[in-house]
């Protein structure tokens, strides 16, 4: 595969899981596929992966992403992303408030046999945080 080949798959990735397509996570990616989150102490394994998005769709489920940036080299997708939604359910531990939310992130990907391996994420969790009254502008309220 390319490297626009594999910028293909990395945005398929974000439009089937936007428009509830959670099969895709077993069609686009490895069995052995882990997912590296800020602040986890393992990495994530499919299984999990399938649940981590199954909550974040569950809370926001008009969730959309838009993606900003890709840059590919080899085996590996940088993507930069914007994505909105309503908070309609639970996110981090926080009830619904029915408000838009929006944060950024960014993902690299690892592609191994034209599938997704692996992924480091970062995600504007403070933003996230702020937006649902869970911090202020000093950090997190506690």
């Amino acid at each position: 595969m390319s490297t626009d080949d594999h910028k293909a798959l990395v945005a398929k990735r974000f439009e089937e899981l936007d428009k509830g397509n959670f099969g895709v996570l077993d069609e686009m990616f490895s069995p052995e596929y882990r997912l590296n989150l800020p602040g986890s102490k393992a990495p994530l394994d499919l299984g999990q992966t399938k649940q981590l998005y199954a909550d974040l769709y569950g809370a926001l489920p008009d969730l959309t992403h838009t993606i900003e940036d890709q840059i590919a080299e080899g085996d590996k997708v940088v993507t930069r992303w914007t994505a909105r939604g309503t908070h309609n359910g639970d996110l981090l531990g926080h009830p619904a408030t029915g408000n838009e939310i929006a944060f950024s992130g960014i993902n690299i990907y690892r592609l191994a046999d034209g599938k997704l391996a692996e992924s480091h994420v970062n995600w504007d969790l403070l933003g996230i945080a702020h937006q649902l009254g869970i911090s202020d502008r000093r950090g997190l309220v506690g």
